[in-house]
């Protein structure tokens, strides 16, 4: 009998032991763990007031002065609702009338012959020259003329509030666009800012720079690339104002939200009407279309159509 309790006794000491050596294990694995865990990076997060990214919008701009004669309200609008705005400046616009007007003469070919045709300056009431703009060999060239319009362009913008990393200019030859030089444009922008808003001209508008581009985001909404929620298309002055020719579909006028934007908007558009030849400015938005100009200062606002 005693030598039967002794062993039960026995096997009861290996039982408590081997059950507290388990323990011990466990505990030994799970500290292990917890000085894993704890000496492990911990991942950065993002503190709970921190601001969420701007919401974009880009407009695609055909020619200096469309961004403040088409666009300017919903422009100024977008910065007051916190977008972060950039300006995509498609061409230099060398094929522009004012060239003529600076040069106080446009050439014709007249049987096989260069004949110069005057021009005068309905604005300044005169005839230019381009000795007179003080331009180094006597005529305004178009490469003369897109460099001047890209630097109206810049000035504008700055005075528009937004800065030069965000003012993006493209050369597409006016007057001369081609679908795969403006799907590259589309494609870089939109892989870009894929979440962003955008704003071109209308496809319905009088000029031909201005429907393609209104076109082709026509075409990247049907294709899926862009959605038709986010786009908005705007009819330039001409069409909106001074033709009778009405879009087939149902347009809305744009005007500022916030006052104090309508100087912000004059500012801007009097760099396009800035006339100081010695100093390189030579209101080249003034000479191209100055009647538009004249009916924009006095009302600002555009009218512009969505598609859905």
């Amino acid at each position: 009998m005693k030598r039967a309790a002794g062993v039960k006794q026995k096997r009861k000491v290996i039982f408590w032991l081997t059950l507290i050596l388990i323990n011990l294990a466990m505990v030994g694995f799970f500290l292990g763990k917890i000085v894993a865990a704890q000496s492990r990076p911990i991942p950065h997060s993002a503190p709970a007031n921190q601001p969420k990214p701007r919401p974009v919008a880009i407009y695609f701009v055909p020619h200096a002065d469309d961004e403040i004669l088409s666009m300017s309200p919903d422009i100024v609008n977008r910065q007051r609702m916190g977008y972060e705005v950039h300006l995509v400046l498609m061409s230099g616009g060398e094929h522009s009338g004012a060239r003529f007007v600076i040069n106080g003469f446009r050439e014709v070919a007249r049987k096989g012959k260069v004949v110069k045709i005057p021009v005068y300056c309905v604005w300044h009431n005169t005839y230019h020259s381009a000795l007179d703009v003080n331009d180094p060999d006597g005529y305004y060239s178009p490469q003369d003329l897109a460099r001047d319009r890209v630097r109206e362009f810049y000035a504008a913008a700055e005075r528009l509030g937004i800065p030069r990393n965000r003012v993006h200019v493209r050369s597409l030859v006016n007057g001369r666009f081609t679908e795969r030089a403006v799907r590259q444009v589309y494609d870089f922008f939109l892989s870009r800012y894929p979440h962003a808003i955008f704003r071109t001209m209308s496809r319905y508008d009088y000029h031909r720079d201005h429907a393609f581009l209104g076109q082709i985001m026509r075409q990247y909404e049907l294709e899926g690339k862009i959605k038709p929620t986010d786009t908005v298309y705007f009819l330039s002055i001409y069409k909106s104002r001074f033709t009778k020719r009405r879009p087939p579909v149902e347009t809305v006028q744009l005007k500022v939200i916030d006052p104090r934007d309508r100087n912000k908007i004059l500012e801007a558009a009097r760099i396009y009407l800035r006339w100081e030849p010695s100093h390189g400015w030579h209101a080249l938005g003034l000479h191209s279309v100055p009647h538009q100009f004249e009916s924009f200062m006095k009302n600002i606002r555009v009218e512009a159509h969505f598609d859905s």
